[in-house]
């Protein structure tokens, strides 16, 4: 009976012992994980995690972003992805993070319950079909083999040099190297989105009264223009 005992009271202990180390276990793991979501939930609301899902080149990564609270104010405090990035990717997207509240909202509190609606998870932000151009969003990523070239790139939304009805985005392109930052592909001009053919980027110049519209296709990594059209506020006239 005394040895009952014993195996019951060894049992028991190394019950506790297993309970404990997988405990610590889940609080020492990275936060970068399937599990993610669910941890920082239940970490105190002075900063929270949430990640933007991607499909690359028929694989799935992410983005994840950390925030923090700043007085009332939110800070993005880091950045990271586990698909290879430029430096210039992160500093474009941190800093359409600090321009538009449809991102986030710069008071603390109420992006830490909007995003806790959403559950830390913003798919929304990533568009991967080449939209004609009346059917244009401005979303914050475009993946797409734009070049034909059959590797994906990523098109980033550059607000620091966008304004009204002139979205300007950043060309990442991508290649069996890896992802390059293409600097000056569009050459500060706005992007409107495709044509009904997808083969084409329509590029162009706004202001209130018209919009100057650039047909384009690429050659040597490079936009050339084959065919412009205008558009004006007046009349009904559209292009392609």
């Amino acid at each position: 009976m005394k040895t009952h005992h014993l195996i019951i009271s060894l049992s028991l202990i190394f019950s506790i012992n297993i309970n404990c180390s997988s405990k610590d276990a889940h609080t020492n793991s990275p936060t970068y994980n399937r599990n993610n979501i669910s941890v920082e939930k239940k970490k105190s609301s002075d900063s929270f995690t949430f990640i933007i899902p991607l499909k690359y080149n028929n694989k799935e990564y992410s983005i994840q972003l950390v925030c923090e609270r700043d007085g009332v104010d939110t800070n993005i405090s880091s950045i990271t992805s586990n698909l290879t990035l430029p430096k210039e990717f992160y500093k474009i997207l941190q800093d359409n993070f600090g321009l538009a509240t449809w991102l986030i909202n710069s008071d603390y509190k109420s992006a830490y319950e909007n995003y806790k609606k959403l559950k830390f998870k913003r798919a929304d932000f990533v568009e991967y079909e080449k939209k004609y151009i009346r059917e244009f969003s401005s979303k914050l990523l475009y993946i797409s083999d734009v070049d034909q070239d059959g590797y994906d790139d990523i098109l980033l939304l550059d607000l620091q040099n966008s304004m009204q009805d002139k979205d300007v985005y950043d060309m990442f392109k991508g290649g069996k190297n890896g992802i390059s930052f293409e600097e000056n592909f569009f050459d500060q001009a706005a992007f409107y989105g495709w044509d009904k053919t997808g083969k084409y980027l329509i590029t162009g110049v706004s202001d209130t009264k018209e919009r100057k519209l650039y047909k384009n296709k690429i050659v040597g990594g490079k936009l050339k223009t084959v065919d412009e059209c205008t558009e004006n506020a007046t009349t009904d006239k559209l292009c392609w």
